[in-house]
């Protein structure tokens, strides 16, 4: 055979490498979903590539035996599934059926689980259960090994011929067989039958003894009596019967027995009395089981409730919930068994609550005590206090000072009293300050005839006002002051008129003068004390005075006086023209008027205003003055720019 090639082989060894995977695919267990898994092989297997013939015949077989054996295996698998499944719903109807379910069920229920390989929870699941079931039939093996032993023993003293240590050891072998409690049905009826052939022997024995059978008659007749009375105890008092009935059935049993002919009567209706009242008894306590059932649901209820509200901080409503709980707790009742733990529980809750409460109001009443103590203080100082604004203080401190419980009326009405008698003392205070406000604003209503005297004793006034500070007469003493400083400037007014008037009368006269000197003219000199309200002008004068004396220096210092004068009067000629709306441009064509700057600003054109209106407005009674103050310029230039001034001052002033 000639030899294969690679591509050839690859192909070969993908498609076994296919069969075997299909062949295990059984085996697997970690395949959850076969018939996609196949799916994918088969699909695989048929990409895988074309081979000869030859080589197809074989492993198309031994394909179609993998594919099968895969088939069976996913079956397999989906069976198991469903056993898994039903298994699964048996674990939860066994555990569904509580008391009723058996051990025996169990150890089945988990063989099979196990032969099927199936899931630990479901093992785990029965756990608890097997192991309860377990512990209650290793108890019930051992109560039946008891109650047998002492069956077997009452047999076997029964046999004796010797009756009296079955009479001796009979009582104690019922007390052992009463305290045994729950045994299997076998085992009693095996220790009831011995026990009825051990009664059978000792009656037998005690028949001869008619007078003792007569004697057990009448006590086994009150017996009988007692217990029909039992019988009508009401249904709610029959938990104490129990014990009443047990030793009833106990001193029947030390009873000998009855005459023969009182057999049948006495025993028959001892027997109908006890298993009657042992029915009414064990309807009481299932009926009671059930209510120990609902109690520890309604307990279980409470306890979580409890625990829910154990870290709350909403100390009343929290508490009264916890009496409330415990008011419900004991109108339930007993939880059987888990009583204990309920209430364990619950109190553990409320003992949490009840701690941290305490804790918060032994903590409320350590900051009670300091509020208490710290508000004593604050009282202390209102009663004491002298300064307004402290008492705004204080005030404010009170009401952050914290609580002081019951004695909070009490703090509040001595500390409101103290502050009330501040005010009271304040308000006379006040009172006085405002009359004697009131009397200096009347004075200076009278200094308003003469301010100019009177400017020492306002400096006074204001003073005595500014300390007293009221508030009821600020009012009036801003318009009194405003009156007062009116009248002031009303005659300083006045006075500035008359002394500008003056000054412009002696810079005619200096200007005439320094204008006859320039002229070489005979100049005849004032005093210069004649000035000496004006220093610049008295200066020139005195210039004057020595230039027309020959000094050539002072001359010269005249010409550039004069020359500066002559510039800042013409600064001060166009900053007032300029304030009149009259400027003349620096050509000397164009006035810019404060109509034509109007105009332009509502057209947009901020063009030619905006440079000036960026200046400080000049004050024109200043500007006025400065040019009376400024130096001595020749009276031609003089006359012109003073009728520059008047010029622009009857525009500024409104004059006519």
């Amino acid at each position: 055979m000639s030899e294969i090639s690679e591509e050839l082989r690859n192909v070969l060894h993908a498609k076994e490498k296919i069969c075997t995977e299909l062949t295990a695919l059984a085996d697997r267990a970690d395949v959850s979903d076969y018939a996609g898994t196949i799916a994918a092989l088969c699909a695989d297997y048929s990409n895988a590539g074309n081979i000869p013939q030859e080589y197809s015949e074989v492993l198309d077989k031994r394909f179609s035996e993998a594919l099968e054996a895969a088939k069976r295996g996913a079956a397999a698998f989906e069976e198991r599934q469903q056993q898994r499944a039903g298994l699964a719903a048996e674990t939860e109807q066994l555990l569904a059926a509580g008391e009723l379910v058996t051990l025996n069920e169990i150890i089945a229920l988990e063989k099979r689980i196990t032969d099927l390989n199936g899931s630990p929870e479901l093992l785990a699941q029965l756990a608890p259960v097997k192991e309860r079931l377990q512990v209650e039939a290793e108890a019930e093996r051992a109560a039946a090994e008891a109650v047998i032993a002492l069956a077997d023993e009452l047999t076997a003293l029964t046999g004796q011929e010797d009756i009296a240590p079955l009479h001796d050891r009979k009582p104690e072998i019922e007390k052992a067989f009463a305290a045994i409690g729950n045994a299997p049905r076998s085992a009693v009826s095996r220790y009831q039958e011995a026990f009825r052939k051990a009664a059978t022997r000792l009656a037998q024995h005690y028949e001869t003894l008619d007078l003792a059978r007569w004697e057990s008659y009448t006590l086994k007749l009150d017996i009988c009596n007692e217990l029909e009375k039992l019988n009508e105890t009401p249904a709610n008092e029959l938990g104490g019967i129990s014990k009443k009935l047990n030793e009833l059935r106990e001193k029947w049993k030390q009873l000998g027995s009855v005459p023969k002919e009182k057999n049948e009567e006495i025993n028959p209706r001892y027997l109908e009395l006890t298993r009657k009242l042992q029915h009414r008894i064990d309807e009481y306590f299932a009926n009671k089981r059930q209510l120990q059932k609902l109690a520890a649901a309604e307990k279980q209820k409470i306890c979580d409730e409890a625990e829910a509200l154990a870290d709350s901080t909403d100390w009343g409503n929290t508490a009264a919930k916890f009496k409330a709980f415990q008011e419900q707790w004991k109108s339930l009742e007993r939880a059987g068994a888990q009583e204990g733990a309920l209430f364990a529980r619950f109190h553990s809750a409320a003992d949490k609550f009840f701690t941290a409460r305490k804790a918060a109001f032994d903590e409320r009443d350590r900051l009670m005590k300091l509020a208490i103590s710290r508000k004593k203080e604050l009282i202390t100082e209102a009663q004491n206090l002298t300064d307004v604004r402290r008492a705004k203080q204080l005030r404010e401190e009170y009401r952050n000072s914290g609580s002081a419980g019951r004695k909070e009326s009490e703090l509040y009405k001595e500390f409101n009293a103290a502050m009330d008698k501040f005010f009271a003392g304040r308000r006379e205070e006040i009172n006085a300050r405002e009359t004697r406000a009131r009397e200096l604003i009347a004075e200076v209503e009278n200094l308003c005839a003469d301010p100019q005297s009177a400017l020492s004793r306002t400096r006074e006034i204001k003073e005595e006002l500014r300390n007293i500070s009221c508030r009821e007469t600020r009012f009036d003493e801003q318009k009194v002051w405003q009156k007062f400083e009116a009248s002031l400037a009303k005659v300083r007014e006045a006075e500035r008129q008359k002394k500008l008037a003056a000054s412009g009368d002696a810079v005619i006269e200096l200007s005439a003068l320094y204008g006859k000197f320039l002229a070489g003219e005979t100049v005849e000199l004032p005093e210069t004390d004649t000035f000496a309200a004006f220093p610049k002008l008295q200066n020139f004068a005195a210039l004057l005075n020595a230039a027309v004396g020959g000094d050539a220096k002072a001359a010269e210092k005249l010409a550039k006086q004069s020359a500066a004068a002559l510039s800042e009067r013409e600064t001060i000629c166009a900053k007032l023209e300029k304030l009149a709306g009259t400027q003349v441009d620096s050509s000397g064509d164009d006035v810019v008027s404060l109509a034509m700057e109007l105009e332009a600003a509502m057209m947009g054109n901020f063009g030619k205003s905006s440079a000036k209106s960026s200046a400080p407005v000049e004050d024109p009674k200043v500007l006025i003055a400065d040019f009376a103050a400024c130096g001595i310029v020749p009276s031609e230039e003089l006359a012109k720019l003073q009728a520059r001034i008047d010029a622009a001052s009857k525009i500024i002033f409104a004059e006519k």
